[in-house]
C-alpha cells in the first residue's frame, strides 16, 4: 500500500509538471517569439482549455478567444493561403470565410492519406453544406495537376482541393508530415489540429468539441 501511495504521488507530481511545462512553453517561447508575434497571456489562457481527442489537439469551444495574430496554432488565426485550384486558378483560404474549414494537407503518394480520403468524402457528403472541406495537396517533384486530378477522380474524391506546388503552404502551417488536419471555425480561428488519418466519427468529434454541434446523420 505504501508503494501505491508512493507512485500515485509520483504521478500527481509529473502531471502537475507536465501541465506547468506546456503552460509554460506557450508564454515564454510562444509569447516572444518574434517572427509569429503571439502574445503570451493569450497562450495561457487557451492552453488552460486545451482538450484532446485521439491524435487531435483542441481548443474547447468554451473558450473566450480574441485572437489577433496569424500563427498555425490552436488559438489563432489561421495563416491564409493563395494557391492554385487543379485548373490553374487562384483561390485562397480567406475565400472560405464564412463557415467552418476542415483543412487536410496530403499526397498521392502518402498512404495513410489514401486510407483517410473516403472518410473525408463521406464527411463532406454529409455536412459539406455546413462545413468546407478543403484539401491542400503536397505533390512529389515532377507531379503534375492533371495526374492529380486523375487521382482525385479515380477515388471518387469531389471535395475542393489546392495545389501546394512549391511547398509554400506546408512551410507556413510548420507540418511535419501528412495527413495533418486544421479544424477552422467561420471567423478563421484554428480551433484544433490533427496529426495522422481520421475516421468520419473523430471529424464529427473534433467540430464538436470546438465549433458545432452536429449530431447524428
Amino acid at each position: 500500500m505504501a508503494l501505491f501511495k508512493k507512485i500515485l504521488v509520483a504521478l500527481i507530481v509529473l502531471a502537475g509538471v507536465g501541465t506547468l511545462s506546456l503552460v509554460s512553453y506557450s508564454y515564454f517561447f510562444l509569447a516572444h517569439n518574434r517572427d509569429s508575434g503571439l502574445r503570451g497571456e493569450t497562450a495561457v489562457n487557451t492552453s488552460q482549455l486545451i482538450v484532446r481527442t485521439g491524435s487531435g489537439t483542441f481548443i474547447d469551444k468554451r473558450a473566450k478567444l480574441t485572437p489577433d495574430q496569424a500563427f498555425p496554432y490552436p488559438g489563432y488565426l489561421a495563416p491564409d493561403l493563395m494557391l492554385t485550384d487543379l485548373k490553374g486558378q487562384s483561390a485562397s483560404l480567406s475565400s472560405f470565410r464564412g463557415k467552418p474549414i476542415l483543412l487536410n494537407f496530403w499526397g498521392t503518394w502518402c498512404p495513410p492519406c489514401r486510407v483517410e480520403m473516403p472518410d473525408l468524402q463521406k464527411f463532406y457528403e454529409r455536412y459539406g453544406d455546413r462545413i468546407a472541406v478543403l484539401g491542400i495537396n503536397y505533390p512529389t517533384v515532377g507531379e503534375k495537376p492533371a495526374e492529380i486530378e486523375r487521382f482525385l477522380k479515380s477515388n471518387g474524391i469531389t471535395y475542393p482541393n489546392l495545389i501546394d506546388a512549391k511547398g509554400e503552404a506546408f512551410v507556413e502551417y510548420r507540418l511535419t508530415g501528412v495527413p495533418t488536419s486544421f479544424f477552422i471555425d467561420a471567423r478563421g480561428v484554428i480551433r484544433g489540429i490533427w496529426t495522422g488519418p481520421m475516421t468520419v466519427n473523430d471529424m464529427v468529434a473534433g467540430f464538436e468539441k470546438t465549433a458545432l454541434d452536429l449530431g447524428a446523420r
